[in-house]
């Protein structure tokens, strides 16, 4: 904040309250939403001290960085200062992989592929990876993963058809980190290595990836990746 980091943040719910209203901040939070996000479980008067005791920790703690109030209550909702100039590498992600969709739609590829490029450097890991329980974020952690698929895939393609394989190789290699059931990644990495004369590579890939299958869902490859396979396996261009 400020350029500043807080480097105490409270004990309990303080940071996880922060973080929750940080996302939530077009709007503000009434108390039985943050009830039923973090303590669901708790009585009326248990909730009642907890938070009061997670956001009192909480202002405390930005209070080291500034002396604006970042948490505004009114009207039984808790919320941030909407004076504040609030930047989340989130939502920069999805405003630009939103942008690069909207530009190849109209057939501005390049364009398109640049915003891909930014927003897949913003993506240094998933959602609240630290806060993996926390049952709130589940849903925006999967939308922003196939975001992230999304631009993964599109770049990885364009690079294939500009013979760019080593690019291909790695963008295909960070899809499979993330979900390694993914064929067409598989496919993909196949291709590129038979192109640059590693046909052994892609054989084993295609092992990799019916590995994978069975390991996880008990599948075999589809008939697209086994042809492939076969096609590779004899020598003819792919």
């Amino acid at each position: 904040m400020n350029d500043h980091p807080i480097e105490k943040w409270p004990k309990g719910k303080g940071q996880a309250v922060f973080k929750y209203l940080l996302v939530h901040r077009d709007r503000p939070t009434p108390r039985d939403v943050l009830t039923e996000a973090f303590w669901p479980e708790a009585t009326p008067e248990a909730v009642r001290n907890r938070i009061n005791v997670a956001v009192h920790s909480l202002r405390q703690a930005l209070k080291s960085v500034t002396d604006v109030a970042v948490i505004v209550y009114e009207a039984g909702a808790y919320g941030l200062n909407p004076d504040l100039r609030v930047w989340l590498d989130v939502e920069e992600f999805e405003r630009r992989v939103q942008v690069g969709r909207r530009l190849e739609a109209t057939g501005q590829l390049k364009a398109a592929m640049a915003e891909y490029e930014l927003a897949e450097n913003l993506y240094q890991g998933d959602f609240l990876e630290e806060d993996m329980h926390e049952e709130w974020a589940m849903a925006r952690k999967e939308g922003l993963r196939d975001s992230y698929f999304v631009a993964l895939d599109h770049l990885s393609r364009y690079y294939l058809e500009e013979k760019k394989y080593s690019t291909c190789i790695h963008l295909c290699q960070k899809i499979l980190a993330k979900d390694d059931c993914r064929e067409d990644a598989h496919r993909r990495l196949m291709r590129c290595y038979t192109r640059q004369s590693e046909r052994n590579l892609a054989l084993h890939q295609y092992q990799f990836c019916v590995e994978a299958l069975k390991r996880v869902m008990n599948v075999p490859p589809t008939q697209e990746t086994t042809a492939l396979y076969h096609q590779i396996r004899k020598g003819e261009a792919v």
